[in-house]
């Protein structure tokens, strides 16, 4: 019965991607610092305020210690099932150590030619207190489908500061900054998400706030976002 609450909940739920396209390109729901159980299953619902939706699904599966893997489909609707763009993101983590990992992500359209892009990430949690740690994160995207037409790379940094209210719960703010280099003027972006999760034994629920701070026209968008992991 739980099983079935949490996974309607995730299906009702009003929620949208994030504005810059590349912090999705990965095979979890946005920065991740937990390492996979033997196996997960994730899903999403998602929306902009507005008629454009997404449906993510993903899982993940722990290969060793050291070895994540997994996957992630999203389903895009574009004015109320208007348009329905479907893309497939593969992607793997290496575990350096309990604090840092690197990760390679490859996205793929699947029913339309939507620009195949690769993102290379590094990631490095730093726990001040027990109850406090900060997370940074480095991600470089190469390819058309993140750096746009006349850009090279894309870059983009965060720094997510992690309260954390027993084992059960935990609040966290990322910032977010990314631009192409090359396009740099049309495409530098900023994103402040707070996030609330709760820890719920075998399941993880996530709500994300994405606020775009630059209100002209990169990222003015506002966006909220919640997440279901079940672990297998």
């Amino acid at each position: 019965m739980n099983r079935f609450i949490a996974l309607l909940l995730a299906i009702l739920c009003v929620n949208a991607f994030a504005v810059d396209h590349m912090w999705d390109i990965r095979y979890t729901f946005g920065p991740d610092t937990r390492p996979s159980p033997k196996w997960a299953i994730g899903i999403g619902a998602m929306n902009n305020y507005g008629s454009d939706l997404l449906f993510p699904v993903n899982f993940t599966t722990a290969l060793s210690k050291e070895w994540n893997i997994g996957a992630k489909v999203n389903v895009k609707s574009i004015d109320m099932f208007e348009h329905v763009i479907v893309s497939l993101d593969i992607g793997g983590r290496y575990l350096i150590n309990e604090n840092n990992f690197i990760e390679l992500d490859g996205n793929f359209g699947l029913n339309r030619n939507n620009s195949t892009a690769v993102v290379v990430t590094f990631g490095n949690e730093q726990f001040i207190s027990t109850n406090f740690a900060n997370f940074y994160e480095f991600r470089a995207g190469f390819l058309q489908g993140v750096a746009g037409e006349n850009g090279y790379v894309k870059l983009s940094g965060s720094i997510t500061p992690t309260l954390y209210f027993t084992s059960f719960f935990r609040t966290f703010i990322e910032i977010n900054l990314s631009g192409s280099v090359g396009n740099i003027k049309e495409d530098f972006m900023i994103d402040i998400i707070p996030k609330l999760e709760l820890n719920l034994g075998s399941f993880r629920l996530r709500l994300d706030f994405d606020i775009g701070v630059m209100q002209e026209k990169n990222n003015d968008v506002q966006t909220i976002a919640l997440y279901v992991i079940k672990a297998l």
